[in-house]
C-alpha cells in the first residue's frame, strides 16, 4: 500500500535541526542591530516545540511519508534539504530574514513585502514532492503562510495556532494590517481547519461560514530531565514573548495587591522582551514599589533550560488574554506548579472534571490576586491542584492520541476532497464539548 505524502508548511527550530543546517555567524547581523540601537541576537533558539513533538509521533506512522517545509533564519544557502529519522526536511532562507531583507523592511512599508522568493521556493518544493495533503500550521506568520495562496489543486488543512483576525487583539497589542488581511484571505480560500478551542472555531467561521472545523490538539511539550530544586520565587510568569496580550501587566497589578498582605512575596518574569517594553514594565514596577519583589530572566534558547528554571518557583501566574489553552499553561501543569490564570474560551476545559486551576475573568486583577493568596495561604489546596491538574492533562492531552487524531483528519480530508465522502462526526469540532464560557 502506498504511503500518504504529507507536507507541513510551518516554522520551528530545535537543537537537532540546527546541527544539520549550514547556519551563518550572527556577527554582521548583530553589528547592524547595534548601530540601529537594537539588542544582539547572540544565538539561534528553540521555538514552536509543538512541531518538534508532533514530528516525534508522526515519524512512527509507517503509512505516512512526512515532508516539512519551513523557513529558517541564518541559512547560508537558499535551500537546504535532508532526511533524518525517516522525515524529509526542506528548509529555505526567508527573504525577510537576510541582511538584505532586514534593510528592505526598514526602507519599504511592511504592507509592500510579499515574500515572492519564499513563494517561489515553496512552489518548487511542492512540485517536487507531489503531496496528497498539505497542512499549513499557523496563518498568522506571513513569511510562510502566504505560500498557501499558490496551492490550488491539493487539499490544504489549516491548523490554527492562534487566530490573528480577532477583534479583541487591538485591545492587547498592535495589529499589523498585512498579517490581518493575509489571514483573512487564507481563511476565505481554504475549507478544512483544525482548532483546539471554541474561540478559534467561532472566529474562523466568522471569516468563512463554509469552513469545515475539526477538533485538533497540538502535542504538548513534556518537560524532561527536570530536577527538583530549591524554590527561589513564589510565582513565575513565563512566555516566549513577554507582552500585554500574555497578561504580564495584569500579573504585575495582581502581584501588587498580593504584596500588601504578603510583603516578601516574589515574582520572576521569564521570556523575550524588547528593551523598550521592558522599560515600560520597569517603570510600572517602580511606581508600584515592587523593585525588591520582581526579577527578570530573558529568553532561554533551549526549552529544557527554561523548564529547569521555572522549577525554582512555587506557583505559576499566567493571565493570558487571547490564547485558548496556552502551551505555557500546560507546561506549568506538567512542571507541577499550581496555576492562576484567566478564563479564556478554552482554559475552563481544564476544570471540566473538577477544579484543577484557579480562574479569574479577563481583566479582573483583584480576583487574580485573591487566587494567588489562596495558594499562598492553603498548602493543601495547592497540593491538590498540582496533583489533579497533572493527571487531567496527561489523560486529555496525550501526544500520541493527538497525532493519531490529526492523521485521521488528514485521511478524512483527502477522501472528502477527492470523493466527497462525508467526514466522520467524531472528527469534527463538537460544540457540546467546548461550550461558550
Amino acid at each position: 500500500m502506498s504511503k500518504i505524502k504529507v507536507v507541513w508548511i510551518c516554522h520551528f527550530s530545535n537543537k537537532e535541526i540546527r546541527e544539520k543546517l549550514p547556519l551563518a555567524s550572527q556577527k554582521l547581523k548583530n553589528s547592524v542591530k547595534r548601530k540601529l540601537g537594537k539588542k544582539n541576537d547572540n544565538t539561534y533558539r528553540d521555538f514552536a516545540p509543538w512541531i518538534t513533538n508532533l514530528t516525534k509521533d508522526f515519524k512512527k506512522f509507517k503509512e505516512v511519508e512526512l515532508h516539512i517545509v519551513a523557513p529558517h533564519t541564518g541559512l547560508k544557502r537558499k535551500t537546504t534539504e535532508f532526511e533524518m529519522d525517516g522525515v524529509h526536511y526542506h528548509f529555505f532562507k526567508s527573504d525577510d530574514r537576510s541582511i538584505l531583507g532586514y534593510f528592505k523592511k526598514r526602507l519599504v512599508k511592511n504592507d509592500d513585502v510579499n515574500f515572492e522568493s519564499n513563494r517561489i521556493l515553496v512552489r518548487e518544493f511542492i512540485k517536487e514532492i507531489e503531496p496528497d495533503i498539505i497542512n499549513l500550521i499557523g496563518t498568522e506568520n506571513p513569511y510562510y503562510s502566504i505560500t498557501s495562496l499558490d496551492i490550488n489543486d491539493i487539499p490544504v488543512y489549516v491548523s490554527a495556532q492562534t487566530v490573528y483576525t480577532n477583534p479583541l487583539r487591538s485591545k492587547h497589542s498592535f495589529v499589523e494590517q498585512k498579517r490581518w488581511d493575509l489571514e483573512l484571505k487564507i481563511h476565505k480560500k481554504e475549507t478544512y481547519f483544525g482548532c483546539a478551542g471554541r474561540m478559534h472555531r467561532d472566529l474562523i467561521l466568522d471569516n468563512n461560514p463554509d469552513a469545515i472545523m475539526f477538533k485538533m490538539f497540538f502535542p504538548i511539550e513534556k518537560p524532561y530531565l527536570v530536577k527538583e530544586i530549591s524554590k527561589e520565587f513564589d510565582f513565575v510568569f513565563f512566555a516566549a514573548g513577554v507582552n500585554n496580550k500574555k497578561g504580564v501587566e495584569d500579573a504585575i497589578d495582581a502581584f501588587s495587591i498580593v504584596k500588601k498582605q504578603k510583603p516578601t512575596t516574589s515574582l520572576n518574569i521569564v521570556g523575550g522582551c524588547s528593551s523598550d517594553y521592558k522599560l515600560v514594565l520597569e517603570e510600572k514596577i517602580k511606581h508600584l514599589n515592587l523593585e525588591n519583589n520582581i526579577t527578570f530572566n530573558g529568553y532561554f534558547p533551549l526549552h529544557s533550560d527554561m523548564h529547569q528554571h521555572i522549577k525554582k518557583a512555587r506557583f505559576a501566574l499566567l493571565p493570558n488574554k487571547l490564547d485558548v489553552i496556552s502551551g505555557t499553561i500546560i507546561e506549568a501543569i506538567l512542571l507541577e506548579l499550581p496555576l492562576v490564570t484567566y478564563k479564556t474560551s478554552g482554559s475552563p476545559y481544564l476544570n471540566k472534571d473538577g477544579e484543577t486551576i484557579l480562574l479569574a475573568d479577563i481583566g479582573d486583577t483583584e480576583r487574580l490576586a485573591e487566587n494567588m493568596l489562596r495558594l499562598l495561604n492553603d498548602s493543601a489546596l495547592a497540593k491538590q491542584l498540582k496533583t489533579d491538574a497533572k493527571a487531567f492533562v496527561e489523560k486529555e492531552f496525550d501526544n500520541t492520541t493527538s497525532a493519531k487524531r490529526l492523521l485521521s483528519n488528514y485521511k478524512a480530508v483527502i477522501e472528502h476532497y477527492h470523493q466527497n465522502r462525508p467526514i466522520p462526526n467524531n472528527l469534527l469540532f463538537d460544540l457540546e464539548e467546548f461550550p461558550i464560557y
